[in-house]
């Protein structure tokens, strides 16, 4: 670990009738005034994953001044939805209530996050909170200023009924769409897009084998329509799930990207503390 960066892990972000929530935090060593924020969610179609998928970005991520933590979340078969997006907003909340500590600006945090992380992290930038009942966190906004996103699910019912869907969203939801359709339109981050949806910028592969890049294509057409800050990065041939190693020349390419994008809207601007 470098010198320039504090690591500290397992850290219970929250508890549950399952196992502790967990995250692990990155932290710059010096702090010049309030620093912005970056919780990275991992992918893994809801039912696998870890928080240290993203370790190597984390890092990277508070070498530039960032507080970064990767987090775990409740996973199929264990936990159905919403479980595992109550999760990822409480561990934004956590951030926001530790902000004083972290000397972080709770009104400059992003999300980042891949496939089941990436639909995830849009939803973040959606909705708002969607279960208040914890009184340490009560009032504190789930809500991210920003997103990166690649290739991440953002409307369940226009999948096409195919191998994914029996696959991974079934399990998710406890049942098929016409069983349980309030579940999937409730999970569907391009449904819930308005005024007050954060700036995203998409990555996604157009011969995705998983995730069909149409899912991109509607939520950077809802946001545009909306007339919130969008881009959207095709990358042809990359695949899915890419990100998570730095030696892959995708990831060097996309990351800079991502990083500028973040920049642009979460870095204090001129004249701004």
């Amino acid at each position: 670990m470098s010198e320039q960066v504090t690591r500290r892990t397992d850290i219970v972000y929250g508890t549950t009738d399952g196992p502790e929530l967990l995250l692990d935090l990155f932290l710059p060593s010096r702090a010049d005034g309030l620093r912005h924020g970056l919780v990275f969610v991992h992918g893994g179609g809801w039912r696998s994953g870890e928080r240290q998928a993203f370790h190597w970005h984390a890092q990277q991520a508070a070498l530039l001044g960032y507080v970064a933590a990767t987090v775990d979340y409740r996973l199929v078969p264990a936990a159905q939805w919403p479980a595992c997006f109550d999760d990822c907003q409480r561990a934004v909340r956590w951030l926001r209530h530790h902000a004083d500590e972290l000397s972080l600006d709770p009104t400059r945090l992003g999300a980042f996050g891949s496939s089941a992380g990436g639909h995830l992290v849009a939803l973040l930038g959606t909705r708002d909170t969607r279960e208040d009942s914890d009184t340490e966190l009560a009032g504190l906004s789930s809500r991210v200023q920003c997103v990166v996103d690649y290739h991440g699910v953002h409307d369940f019912p226009s999948l096409v009924d195919d191998e994914m869907t029996a696959e991974y969203c079934v399990p998710l939801f406890g049942g098929a769409l016409g069983e349980r359709r309030q579940q999937w339109e409730d999970a569907s981050p391009s449904r819930f897009v308005d005024g007050e949806s954060a700036p995203m910028l998409l990555f996604h592969d157009p011969g995705d084998p998983l995730v069909p890049y149409s899912q991109s294509v509607q939520l950077a057409t809802r946001l545009m329509e909306a007339a919130r800050p969008v881009q959207f990065e095709p990358v042809p041939g990359a695949g899915h799930g890419f990100v998570y190693d730095p030696g892959n020349g995708w990831t060097q390419r996309t990351w800079p990207v991502a990083l500028g994008w973040l920049a642009r809207f979460l870095r204090p601007r001129d004249g701004e503390s």
